[in-house]
């Protein structure tokens, strides 16, 4: 009964209500998968600028304080202060914009992967729904809580079980770091963090794609419709002036392409001469009288004439009867039965004209 009123979301989504969803902004999007991608970026951009980075950081360092101790005398004016921090901006930032960079274009990449380029002003709109408490509350519901507790445990094991893992191996490295020197512990430091980092990336990469497949799933139910509102879509889109017309015009299309095929194996066509054309066929024997496969006024005529000459389809020119014929049957339709003298008459005078050229 609830289905019957159009209570239960049981029918796919239209077509209609896709493109209306994407046009809104509303498309699964899993931040896990971007999280999870970003944090594998931002390693190996770390790996590989990072001693770079520290190399430059110390170097920087290290004329700061040759400098400071060449002038130790010198008053220091706003001038010379804001010279230094637009120095130290400009290292820190050379060694903090490839992260930032790799960073953005992951989270740029991560969301296109998943749902394409999306623009949707209204998501630009201050939505002051959000900001209500009984919408807030709604989150923790247990279909929404459930899920992202779940999410949050599984992720939380898995890196607590590799921090665990590595910190049992480094710890049993750690005797080795006594004989090393300052930056060979430094290195064999990161070689640790970096292996956390990447392992790290790749397990929240691969739960980042059951969570895509979840989000994707979760979206598709969310814009599933009712039997009553697929009936009152499809109402609302044959009231539509514009669909009426184009579904009208591509009706005539495939009606005049039918009929100006049919001239084809025509057996005669009938003219005004130039106003009316109505092509007939017979074929003795299978049918019971000729019928009205083709007819046309003014150029639509001017067309079935044409077929008609270029197949070999007999054009006879009587005026009363192509009149009779274009105003009183329709294509598809056998002609009216007093004018079966008149159309029969004239089948026999193409029979007796056969008859001669053979």
């Amino acid at each position: 009964m609830a289905d019957e009123q159009g209570g239960e979301k049981s029918e796919k989504p239209s077509a209609k209500r896709l493109k209306e969803a994407r046009e809104k902004g509303n498309v699964p999007r899993s931040a896990d998968l971007v999280a999870a991608l970003s944090l594998l970026a931002v390693s190996t951009v770390l790996a590989r600028t990072g001693a770079a980075g520290v190399a430059r950081l110390q170097q920087h360092l290290a004329e700061g304080l040759r400098a400071l101790g060449d002038r130790a005398h010198l008053a220091m004016t706003p001038d010379s202060i804001g010279t230094m921090a637009t120095s130290d901006a400009v290292v820190l930032g050379l060694i903090v914009a490839p992260l930032m960079g790799v960073t953005a274009f992951m989270a740029l990449a991560g969301n296109l992967v998943q749902s394409g380029w999306v623009f949707a002003p209204e998501r630009l709109t201050p939505d002051w729904t959000r900001l209500s408490p009984a919408n807030g509350f709604s989150r923790f519901a247990p279909s929404q809580a459930g899920i992202t507790v779940l999410k949050a445990s599984v992720a939380v094991t898995v890196v607590s079980t590799l921090l665990y893992s590595l910190s049992a191996q480094a710890l049993a490295e750690t005797p080795r770091l006594a004989w090393m020197s300052p930056a060979a512990a430094a290195a064999e430091g990161w070689h640790w963090i970096w292996r956390l980092l990447m392992q790290g990336g790749l397990s929240l990469l691969l739960l980042a794609g059951a969570d895509v497949g979840w989000q994707w799933w979760k979206h598709y139910q969310s814009l599933k419709m009712t039997k009553q509102e697929l009936r009152d879509e499809a109402k609302g889109s044959d009231g539509n002036p514009e669909v009426k017309a184009r579904v009208r015009k591509i009706q005539r299309d495939m009606t005049r392409r039918r009929m100006l095929n049919a001239v084809k194996t025509a057996t005669v066509v009938i003219t005004n001469p130039t106003h009316f054309a109505v092509a007939l066929e017979y074929r003795r024997g299978a049918m019971s009288a000729p019928l009205v496969v083709a007819k046309g006024q003014d150029l639509l005529a001017a067309r079935i004439r044409e077929i008609a000459r270029e197949h070999g389809v007999p054009i006879i020119e009587n005026k009363p009867l192509a009149q009779a014929l274009f105003k009183g049957a329709e294509v598809g339709d056998v002609i009216p039965g007093d004018l079966f003298g008149a159309v029969a008459e004239v089948l026999a005078y193409l029979v007796r004209i056969r008859q001669l050229m053979l």
